[in-house]
Protein backbone atom coordinates (compact mmCIF):
# COMPACT_ATOMS: atom_id res chain seq x y z
CA UNK A 1 0.00 0.00 0.00
CA UNK A 2 2.86 2.41 0.79
CA UNK A 3 4.38 1.79 -2.66
CA UNK A 4 1.10 2.60 -4.38
CA UNK A 5 0.69 5.85 -2.43
CA UNK A 6 4.21 6.99 -3.29
CA UNK A 7 3.77 6.12 -6.95
CA UNK A 8 0.43 7.94 -7.06
CA UNK A 9 1.99 11.04 -5.54
CA UNK A 10 4.76 11.08 -8.13
CA UNK A 11 2.28 10.61 -10.97
CA UNK A 12 -0.07 13.35 -9.80
CA UNK A 13 2.83 15.77 -9.35
CA UNK A 14 3.97 15.12 -12.90
CA UNK A 15 0.50 15.62 -14.33
CA UNK A 16 -0.01 18.84 -12.37
CA UNK A 17 3.14 20.28 -13.95
CA UNK A 18 1.97 19.25 -17.42
CA UNK A 19 -1.29 21.21 -17.05
CA UNK A 20 0.63 24.51 -16.93
CA UNK A 21 2.87 24.04 -19.98
CA UNK A 22 2.39 26.55 -22.75
CA UNK A 23 1.89 24.95 -26.19
CA UNK A 24 5.48 25.64 -27.26
CA UNK A 25 7.04 24.78 -23.90
CA UNK A 26 6.18 21.12 -23.62
CA UNK A 27 9.39 19.22 -22.82
CA UNK A 28 10.81 17.14 -25.63
CA UNK A 29 11.50 14.31 -23.23
CA UNK A 30 9.81 11.47 -21.39
CA UNK A 31 10.68 10.75 -17.77
CA UNK A 32 10.86 7.19 -16.54
CA UNK A 33 10.78 5.47 -13.17
CA UNK A 34 12.53 2.10 -12.93
CA UNK A 35 12.59 -0.58 -11.88
CA UNK A 36 8.88 -0.93 -11.24
CA UNK A 37 7.44 -4.42 -10.85
CA UNK A 38 4.91 -5.07 -13.64
CA UNK A 39 2.50 -6.33 -10.97
CA UNK A 40 2.33 -2.77 -9.59
CA UNK A 41 1.99 -0.96 -12.90
CA UNK A 42 -1.79 -0.91 -12.90
CA UNK A 43 -1.49 1.39 -9.89
CA UNK A 44 -0.02 4.04 -12.22
CA UNK A 45 -3.11 3.92 -14.39
CA UNK A 46 -5.47 3.96 -11.43
CA UNK A 47 -3.65 6.90 -9.85
CA UNK A 48 -4.04 9.07 -12.96
CA UNK A 49 -5.23 8.38 -16.48
CA UNK A 50 -2.48 10.34 -18.26
CA UNK A 51 0.53 8.22 -17.24
CA UNK A 52 1.91 5.08 -18.88
CA UNK A 53 3.92 1.93 -18.41
CA UNK A 54 5.70 -0.61 -20.58
CA UNK A 55 5.67 -4.27 -19.61
CA UNK A 56 5.48 -7.83 -20.86
CA UNK A 57 2.51 -10.16 -21.07
CA UNK A 58 0.28 -10.95 -19.23
CA UNK A 59 0.51 -7.56 -17.48
CA UNK A 60 -0.42 -5.66 -20.64
CA UNK A 61 -3.53 -7.75 -21.31
CA UNK A 62 -4.37 -7.69 -17.60
CA UNK A 63 -4.95 -3.93 -17.82
CA UNK A 64 -6.80 -4.23 -21.11
CA UNK A 65 -9.15 -6.99 -19.94
CA UNK A 66 -9.79 -5.14 -16.66
CA UNK A 67 -10.73 -2.04 -18.63
CA UNK A 68 -8.14 0.13 -16.87
CA UNK A 69 -5.74 0.46 -19.78
CA UNK A 70 -5.29 0.54 -23.54
CA UNK A 71 -2.26 -0.32 -25.62
CA UNK A 72 -0.57 2.74 -27.08
CA UNK A 73 2.01 0.71 -28.99
CA UNK A 74 3.07 -2.92 -29.20
CA UNK A 75 6.80 -3.52 -29.33
CA UNK A 76 6.18 -5.50 -32.51
CA UNK A 77 5.66 -2.17 -34.28
CA UNK A 78 8.96 -0.86 -32.89
CA UNK A 79 10.95 -3.93 -33.95
CA UNK A 80 8.81 -6.45 -35.87
CA UNK A 81 9.27 -10.12 -34.92
CA UNK A 82 11.86 -9.23 -32.32
CA UNK A 83 13.03 -12.06 -30.07
CA UNK A 84 12.29 -11.44 -26.43
CA UNK A 85 13.10 -14.14 -23.91
CA UNK A 86 15.90 -16.66 -24.28
CA UNK A 87 17.28 -19.58 -22.30
CA UNK A 88 20.64 -18.81 -20.73
CA UNK A 89 23.05 -21.20 -19.02
CA UNK A 90 26.02 -20.71 -16.74
CA UNK A 91 29.26 -21.88 -18.32
CA UNK A 92 30.30 -23.17 -14.91
CA UNK A 93 27.23 -25.41 -14.90
CA UNK A 94 27.80 -26.66 -18.44
CA UNK A 95 31.44 -27.48 -17.69
CA UNK A 96 30.58 -29.21 -14.40
CA UNK A 97 29.81 -32.85 -13.72
CA UNK A 98 27.41 -34.12 -16.41
CA UNK A 99 26.74 -30.47 -17.25
CA UNK A 100 26.60 -30.89 -21.01
CA UNK A 101 24.27 -33.89 -20.79
CA UNK A 102 21.96 -32.18 -18.30
CA UNK A 103 21.87 -29.00 -20.39
CA UNK A 104 21.08 -30.97 -23.54
CA UNK A 105 18.24 -32.77 -21.77
CA UNK A 106 16.96 -29.47 -20.40
CA UNK A 107 16.76 -28.03 -23.91
CA UNK A 108 15.02 -31.18 -25.12
CA UNK A 109 12.37 -30.66 -22.44
CA UNK A 110 12.15 -26.94 -23.28
CA UNK A 111 11.63 -27.74 -26.96
CA UNK A 112 8.98 -30.38 -26.24
CA UNK A 113 7.09 -28.02 -23.92
CA UNK A 114 7.26 -25.27 -26.56
CA UNK A 115 6.00 -27.53 -29.32
CA UNK A 116 3.16 -28.75 -27.10
CA UNK A 117 2.17 -25.14 -26.32
CA UNK A 118 2.17 -24.19 -30.00
CA UNK A 119 0.05 -27.21 -30.86
CA UNK A 120 -2.44 -26.30 -28.12
CA UNK A 121 -2.59 -22.68 -29.27
CA UNK A 122 -3.34 -23.83 -32.82
CA UNK A 123 -6.57 -25.47 -31.61
CA UNK A 124 -8.41 -23.24 -29.11
CA UNK A 125 -11.24 -25.79 -28.90
CA UNK A 126 -8.97 -28.59 -27.75
CA UNK A 127 -8.49 -30.08 -24.31
CA UNK A 128 -4.79 -29.21 -24.52
CA UNK A 129 -5.66 -25.55 -24.99
CA UNK A 130 -7.70 -25.64 -21.78
CA UNK A 131 -4.79 -27.31 -19.98
CA UNK A 132 -2.40 -24.66 -21.31
CA UNK A 133 -4.66 -21.86 -20.12
CA UNK A 134 -4.95 -23.47 -16.68
CA UNK A 135 -1.17 -23.89 -16.35
CA UNK A 136 -0.67 -20.30 -17.51
CA UNK A 137 -3.29 -18.86 -15.18
CA UNK A 138 -1.76 -20.72 -12.25
CA UNK A 139 1.77 -19.57 -13.08
CA UNK A 140 0.91 -15.93 -13.76
CA UNK A 141 -1.87 -15.63 -11.13
CA UNK A 142 -4.05 -14.08 -13.82
CA UNK A 143 -7.47 -15.10 -15.10
CA UNK A 144 -8.11 -17.40 -18.02
CA UNK A 145 -9.48 -14.42 -19.95
CA UNK A 146 -6.25 -12.47 -19.43
CA UNK A 147 -3.87 -15.25 -20.50
CA UNK A 148 -6.07 -16.13 -23.48
CA UNK A 149 -5.90 -12.51 -24.65
CA UNK A 150 -2.17 -12.33 -23.98
CA UNK A 151 -1.44 -15.38 -26.11
CA UNK A 152 -2.59 -13.39 -29.16
CA UNK A 153 0.40 -11.08 -28.90
CA UNK A 154 3.41 -13.39 -28.73
CA UNK A 155 5.02 -16.34 -30.43
CA UNK A 156 6.93 -19.25 -28.91
CA UNK A 157 9.96 -21.00 -30.34
CA UNK A 158 13.27 -22.56 -29.40
CA UNK A 159 15.23 -22.51 -32.66
CA UNK A 160 18.16 -20.16 -33.12
CA UNK A 161 18.31 -19.34 -36.82
CA UNK A 162 20.00 -16.58 -38.78
CA UNK A 163 17.20 -14.07 -38.18
CA UNK A 164 17.33 -14.73 -34.43
CA UNK A 165 21.06 -14.12 -34.28
CA UNK A 166 20.65 -11.08 -36.50
CA UNK A 167 18.15 -9.62 -34.05
CA UNK A 168 20.56 -10.18 -31.16
CA UNK A 169 23.21 -8.32 -33.13
CA UNK A 170 20.70 -5.52 -33.63
CA UNK A 171 20.00 -5.39 -29.89
CA UNK A 172 23.73 -5.16 -29.26
CA UNK A 173 24.02 -2.35 -31.80
CA UNK A 174 21.11 -0.55 -30.10
CA UNK A 175 22.86 -0.78 -26.75
CA UNK A 176 26.00 0.69 -28.30
CA UNK A 177 24.06 3.47 -30.05
CA UNK A 178 22.06 4.31 -26.92
CA UNK A 179 25.11 4.35 -24.68
CA UNK A 180 24.20 1.39 -22.50
CA UNK A 181 27.45 -0.19 -23.68
CA UNK A 182 30.48 1.98 -24.39
CA UNK A 183 32.78 1.26 -27.30
CA UNK A 184 35.67 1.02 -24.86
CA UNK A 185 33.90 -1.65 -22.81
CA UNK A 186 32.84 -3.54 -25.91
CA UNK A 187 36.33 -3.54 -27.39
CA UNK A 188 37.83 -4.28 -23.98
CA UNK A 189 35.70 -7.42 -23.83
CA UNK A 190 37.42 -8.52 -27.03
CA UNK A 191 34.79 -7.77 -29.65
CA UNK A 192 35.05 -5.74 -32.84
CA UNK A 193 31.45 -6.04 -34.10
CA UNK A 194 28.03 -7.05 -32.73
CA UNK A 195 27.99 -10.05 -35.07
CA UNK A 196 31.29 -11.24 -33.63
CA UNK A 197 29.90 -10.91 -30.10
CA UNK A 198 26.71 -12.81 -30.91
CA UNK A 199 28.64 -15.61 -32.61
CA UNK A 200 30.61 -15.97 -29.38
CA UNK A 201 27.63 -15.66 -27.02
CA UNK A 202 25.17 -18.01 -28.74
CA UNK A 203 25.69 -21.77 -28.48
CA UNK A 204 23.32 -23.54 -30.84
CA UNK A 205 24.76 -27.02 -30.34
CA UNK A 206 22.21 -28.08 -27.73
CA UNK A 207 19.23 -27.22 -29.94
CA UNK A 208 20.94 -28.97 -32.86
CA UNK A 209 21.42 -32.17 -30.84
CA UNK A 210 18.03 -32.58 -29.14
CA UNK A 211 17.10 -35.29 -31.65
CA UNK A 212 19.59 -37.60 -29.93
CA UNK A 213 17.84 -37.36 -26.55
CA UNK A 214 15.48 -40.11 -25.37
CA UNK A 215 13.46 -40.37 -22.15
CA UNK A 216 15.27 -41.58 -19.03
CA UNK A 217 14.05 -44.23 -16.62
CA UNK A 218 15.87 -42.52 -13.76
CA UNK A 219 16.61 -39.02 -12.53
CA UNK A 220 20.21 -38.29 -13.49
CA UNK A 221 20.81 -35.54 -10.90
CA UNK A 222 18.72 -36.56 -7.85
CA UNK A 223 20.84 -34.73 -5.27
CA UNK A 224 22.08 -31.80 -7.36
CA UNK A 225 19.03 -30.18 -8.97
CA UNK A 226 19.28 -27.71 -11.79
CA UNK A 227 18.58 -24.31 -10.26
CA UNK A 228 16.12 -22.67 -12.64
CA UNK A 229 15.74 -18.93 -13.03
CA UNK A 230 12.68 -17.23 -14.51
CA UNK A 231 10.79 -13.95 -14.19
CA UNK A 232 7.81 -13.68 -11.89
CA UNK A 233 4.54 -14.40 -13.73
CA UNK A 234 6.15 -13.88 -17.13
CA UNK A 235 3.93 -15.57 -19.72
CA UNK A 236 6.77 -15.34 -22.25
CA UNK A 237 8.46 -18.07 -20.25
CA UNK A 238 5.53 -20.45 -20.02
CA UNK A 239 7.60 -23.33 -21.47
CA UNK A 240 9.38 -23.80 -18.14
CA UNK A 241 6.06 -23.89 -16.25
CA UNK A 242 4.74 -26.47 -18.71
CA UNK A 243 7.89 -28.57 -18.37
CA UNK A 244 7.69 -28.41 -14.55
CA UNK A 245 3.99 -29.36 -14.36
CA UNK A 246 3.61 -32.73 -12.63
CA UNK A 247 -0.09 -33.38 -13.21
CA UNK A 248 -0.95 -32.42 -16.80
CA UNK A 249 1.08 -35.14 -18.52
CA UNK A 250 0.23 -38.36 -16.71
CA UNK A 251 1.79 -37.60 -13.34
CA UNK A 252 5.31 -37.00 -14.61
CA UNK A 253 6.73 -33.65 -15.61
CA UNK A 254 8.51 -33.22 -18.94
CA UNK A 255 11.70 -32.45 -17.05
CA UNK A 256 11.32 -35.72 -15.13
CA UNK A 257 10.61 -37.55 -18.39
CA UNK A 258 14.10 -36.65 -19.53
CA UNK A 259 15.73 -37.51 -16.21
CA UNK A 260 16.02 -34.05 -14.69
CA UNK A 261 15.57 -32.74 -11.18
CA UNK A 262 14.79 -29.04 -11.66
CA UNK A 263 13.96 -26.59 -8.86
CA UNK A 264 13.32 -22.83 -8.87
CA UNK A 265 16.41 -20.80 -7.95
CA UNK A 266 14.06 -18.23 -6.40
CA UNK A 267 10.64 -19.55 -5.27
CA UNK A 268 8.73 -16.52 -6.59
CA UNK A 269 10.94 -15.89 -9.61
CA UNK A 270 12.94 -12.74 -10.32
CA UNK A 271 11.55 -9.24 -10.79
CA UNK A 272 13.38 -8.54 -14.06
CA UNK A 273 16.19 -9.87 -16.23
CA UNK A 274 18.82 -7.64 -14.67
CA UNK A 275 18.12 -9.10 -11.23
CA UNK A 276 18.26 -12.63 -12.62
CA UNK A 277 21.57 -11.94 -14.34
CA UNK A 278 22.96 -10.72 -11.02
CA UNK A 279 21.92 -14.09 -9.59
CA UNK A 280 23.79 -15.80 -12.43
CA UNK A 281 26.89 -13.74 -11.64
CA UNK A 282 26.57 -14.69 -7.96
CA UNK A 283 26.38 -18.38 -8.86
CA UNK A 284 22.77 -18.85 -7.74
CA UNK A 285 21.28 -19.89 -11.11
CA UNK A 286 22.32 -22.73 -13.44
CA UNK A 287 19.86 -22.26 -16.33
CA UNK A 288 17.34 -19.47 -16.68
CA UNK A 289 14.75 -17.74 -18.82
CA UNK A 290 15.06 -13.98 -19.27
CA UNK A 291 15.07 -11.26 -21.89
CA UNK A 292 17.85 -11.31 -24.46
CA UNK A 293 18.88 -7.65 -23.87
CA UNK A 294 19.72 -7.98 -20.14
CA UNK A 295 21.60 -11.17 -20.95
CA UNK A 296 23.62 -9.27 -23.56
CA UNK A 297 24.17 -6.21 -21.38
CA UNK A 298 25.37 -8.17 -18.36
CA UNK A 299 27.62 -10.38 -20.48
CA UNK A 300 29.47 -7.36 -21.87
CA UNK A 301 29.32 -4.83 -19.03
CA UNK A 302 29.66 -7.18 -16.07
CA UNK A 303 31.42 -10.18 -17.55
CA UNK A 304 28.62 -12.63 -16.76
CA UNK A 305 29.99 -16.09 -17.59
CA UNK A 306 26.87 -17.23 -19.42
CA UNK A 307 25.78 -18.41 -22.85
CA UNK A 308 22.47 -18.27 -24.75
CA UNK A 309 21.37 -21.84 -25.54
CA UNK A 310 17.82 -21.45 -26.93
CA UNK A 311 15.10 -19.01 -27.80
CA UNK A 312 11.90 -18.87 -25.71
CA UNK A 313 9.56 -16.36 -27.37
CA UNK A 314 9.25 -13.32 -29.59
CA UNK A 315 7.27 -10.08 -29.23
CA UNK A 316 4.62 -9.78 -26.49
CA UNK A 317 5.27 -6.41 -24.79
CA UNK A 318 3.38 -3.13 -24.98
CA UNK A 319 3.16 0.47 -23.86
CA UNK A 320 -0.04 1.00 -21.89
CA UNK A 321 -1.93 4.15 -20.89
CA UNK A 322 -5.21 4.63 -19.08
CA UNK A 323 -8.29 3.41 -20.92
CA UNK A 324 -9.70 6.96 -21.08
CA UNK A 325 -6.35 8.68 -21.52
CA UNK A 326 -5.91 11.53 -24.00
CA UNK A 327 -2.53 10.05 -24.92
CA UNK A 328 -2.95 8.48 -28.35
CA UNK A 329 0.58 8.19 -29.74
CA UNK A 330 4.20 7.94 -28.70
CA UNK A 331 4.56 11.64 -29.45
CA UNK A 332 1.91 12.34 -26.82
CA UNK A 333 4.16 10.86 -24.15
CA UNK A 334 6.34 13.98 -24.22
CA UNK A 335 6.42 15.56 -20.79
CA UNK A 336 4.92 12.53 -19.06
CA UNK A 337 6.32 9.70 -16.99
CA UNK A 338 6.52 6.02 -17.88
CA UNK A 339 7.14 3.10 -15.55
CA UNK A 340 9.53 0.45 -16.91
CA UNK A 341 10.70 -2.89 -15.52
CA UNK A 342 14.30 -1.64 -15.41
CA UNK A 343 17.02 -0.11 -17.56
CA UNK A 344 18.37 -3.51 -18.59
CA UNK A 345 15.00 -4.86 -19.79
CA UNK A 346 14.06 -5.28 -23.43
CA UNK A 347 11.00 -3.14 -22.74
CA UNK A 348 13.12 -0.21 -21.57
CA UNK A 349 15.50 -0.59 -24.50
CA UNK A 350 12.75 -0.65 -27.13
CA UNK A 351 10.96 2.31 -25.51
CA UNK A 352 14.18 4.31 -25.60
CA UNK A 353 14.81 3.37 -29.23
CA UNK A 354 11.23 4.20 -30.29
CA UNK A 355 11.36 7.62 -28.64
CA UNK A 356 14.82 8.38 -30.04
CA UNK A 357 13.45 7.83 -33.55
CA UNK A 358 11.06 10.72 -32.80
CA UNK A 359 13.93 12.82 -31.38
CA UNK A 360 12.42 12.44 -27.91
CA UNK A 361 14.79 11.69 -25.06
CA UNK A 362 14.10 9.22 -22.25
CA UNK A 363 15.48 10.47 -18.95
CA UNK A 364 15.27 9.26 -15.37
CA UNK A 365 12.69 11.06 -13.25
Amino acid sequence: MVVVVVVAAVVIAGVAAALFWAPGERPNSVKYVAPVSPSLMDAWLEANESEAYIAWEPFVSSSVVAGTGKVLEWTSSIMPHHPCCVVVASNDFISGTDGEELTLRFIKAHAEATEWANSALADPDSEDFDILVNISADFTKRSAAVVTEAFKHMEFGFEMNTSFKGALSEFTEMYLDQGFITNATFEGAGYATPDEFVDDYVNGSFVEDIGTVTPSATILNPTTPIRLGYLTADLHQIAQAIARNETAFGGQSIFEKYGLNVVPAAPQGYGNGGIEMTAFIEGAVDIGYLGAPPAILNKINKGADTVIIAQANSEGSGIVVGADSHLDSLEDLRGHMVATPGETSIQHLLLKVALSRLNITLAKA
